[in-house]
């Protein structure tokens, strides 16, 4: 009988430490390289209803303009809308600013939770 609990209490001890490593694994953030195209929170929810037809004509200087750039940036992907945190929102400003950028870009991200923070970002 001792034999017994000895072995249910092993058990239960393993099994414990597993679900402890199980669960701080998926609490790690994720790296993901994404491509698509940049677009600012205003014009993407003003166009949600066309928003794949809409991302074809929509220009960087639309969305360097004060108030589409204050909205923040998402990253138009298969479909869907990959929002990036407020650090993350301001390097895309940036980044657009310069010369030779365009709306198409590869993103490197980390995703914790539903959160996407910018790791790098480079023309496609």
């Amino acid at each position: 009988m001792k034999q017994f609990f000895l072995v249910l209490i092993t058990l239960s001890l393993l099994a414990a430490g597993y679900a402890a490593v199980y669960s701080k694994e998926a609490a790690k953030p994720e790296t993901l390289t994404l491509t698509g195209t940049i677009i600012d929170n205003m014009c993407a929810g003003k166009n949600r209803a066309d928003l794949e037809n809409f991302i074809k004509t929509h220009t960087k200087e639309c969305a360097l303009e004060p108030p589409c750039a204050g909205s923040g940036y998402s990253l138009y992907h298969y479909g869907a809308l990959i929002p990036f945190d407020d650090e993350s929102n301001k390097k895309i400003e940036q980044f657009l600013k310069k010369k030779n950028t365009t709306l198409k870009v590869s993103v490197v991200v980390k995703k914790a939770a539903d959160k996407y923070s910018l790791i790098s970002i480079k023309n496609i």
